[in-house]
């Protein structure tokens, strides 16, 4: 579908509030007199202008006593008593669970470019506080409460919850579980999927049958009715660039005694460089590098060049190849092999890649000079080895033929950058590129 925004109702779809809220409403109902019982509850949700419990439980009280003179005041008071609980009795509130399973909820708002919004009726006070006690506040910074517009079945809370998205109606879906939450999204035009409560969906298979709310929400514009969890979002919110990683970059600060390195890398950029590590050659070939592999890259080294190239060499491959790794992420939606073949006049090399989360090297370049300009010749082989080992991959460098050792190092690192890049593409439809079933 493309979505890049989810929108939850927090009761019954995240929140099990069997015991909190629904049980106040019975409670609060009975210490008025009233005599409430579930499936009044549930006949109210079903018919729909039911999202304000305070409300819902006046309007029970006053329908099963009509000669009662309790005010939605006085109800919303004693309904607060029971749900928030006082100094001698906890409150109901301490008996909510979540549904959903956080790391359900980690990876759809990874796949999701503009992330998740609460849609509720609750107050911002309990929606904060759940949210807080599952350890869920990072995956929901936009909130749309009971205080910041008219409740659902009208479309604002949606509405509201697009605008601070800054996302469209035709980019989200609605999760619901109440007619309400259905009928709000089909006014602002949103998709929406109903959602079975843990006891309706229970209730449906000991009857072996369908839960009545089920065919309801259908009627009034659901695209489909997920059971308790909704862990079939997987297969409706699909994985997209933006969510293997949305920047794919990452930073790295890497300081010894030796040296002192920040390295900034971005693998879906346009060659943009900045490098200095104080060795020309080495300069010139990382520029290469990201030029050609199409990365964007700052390198930044103060090492002990007045000892030798070693250290500095050796630990900007270490930390371009953590950077790399980092920038990654999870490895998967990615090509994972590369090759490439590039000359440079006489010079011919080859390097092949795969991206196998093993360090593992095989560098033959041929190279017969001490040094070409002040990077000994020794530590070209060891630059990549170092890379390897710390990206995580298997890299193979051969040079095939020539006779320049500058056009042998070029063309090398030349095809390092278009093996990489080729590695590192996109293929939404490879999943983990691997028959064990993961790359870690």
């Amino acid at each position: 579908m493309g979505l890049n925004a989810l929108l939850w109702d927090m009761d019954g779809v995240l929140a099990e509030v069997s015991r909190s809220y629904r049980a106040a409403i019975l409670q609060t109902a009975a210490a008025f007199g009233a005599k409430i019982t579930d499936a009044d509850v549930e006949a109210a949700k079903l018919a729909g202008d039911a999202n304000n419990d305070w409300v819902l439980t006046h309007r029970l009280v006053h329908s099963k006593l009509p000669s009662s003179k309790a005010t939605l005041e006085e109800i919303t008071s004693k309904f607060e008593e029971i749900y928030q609980g006082t100094a001698a009795a906890p409150g109901l509130c301490s008996l909510e669970t979540l549904i959903t399973t956080k790391g359900l909820l980690v990876e759809l708002n990874r796949r999701l470019s503009k992330g998740m919004a609460i849609v509720t009726g609750r107050p911002r006070k309990d929606c904060d506080k759940f949210l807080r006690d599952h350890g869920l506040e990072s995956l929901f910074p936009v909130r749309v409460c009971m205080e910041d517009c008219p409740p659902k079945p009208s479309p604002a809370p949606i509405l509201l919850a697009l605008q601070q998205l800054n996302v469209t109606a035709a980019q989200a879906a609605m999760l619901g579980d109440t007619v309400d939450d259905i009928t709000a999204a089909v006014r602002a035009s949103v998709v929406s999927y109903g959602v079975l409560t843990p006891g309706a969906h229970a209730s449906a298979i000991l009857e072996n049958t369908t839960a009545p709310i089920e065919q309801k929400l259908l009627s009034v514009g659901a695209k489909r009715v997920l059971r308790p969890g909704c862990v079939e979002l997987l297969d409706e919110v699909l994985l997209t660039p933006n969510a293997l990683n949305a920047a794919r970059a990452a930073k790295v600060s890497r300081k010894t005694k030796e040296t002192s390195i920040d390295v900034d890398l971005n693998i879906d950029g346009n060659g943009t460089t900045e490098i200095s590590t104080g060795i020309g050659f080495l300069d010139h070939m990382l520029d290469a590098v990201a030029k050609h592999a199409r990365f964007n890259l700052v390198l930044k080294c103060k090492g002990d060049t007045w000892i030798d190239d070693h250290h500095t060499t050796e630990d900007c491959g270490i930390a371009l190849g953590e950077a790399f790794d980092k920038a990654l992420g999870v490895r998967q939606g990615i090509s994972r092999f590369g090759s490439a073949l590039v000359p440079l006049d006489e010079a011919l090399a080859r390097v092949v890649v795969d991206i196998s989360s093993r360090g593992c090297s095989s560098i033959d370049m041929q190279l017969q000079r001490p040094s070409v300009g002040t990077l000994s010749t020794e530590m070209i082989p060891h630059f990549f080895v170092s890379f390897a080992s710390a990206a995580r991959l298997t890299l193979h460098v051969d040079v095939l033929k020539g006779g320049n050792d500058h056009h042998k190092a070029e063309a090398s690192f030349k095809a390092f950058a278009r093996a990489l890049r080729q590695a590192v593409v996109l293929d939404l439809t490879a999943g983990v590129p691997s028959t064990k079933g993961m790359l870690a």
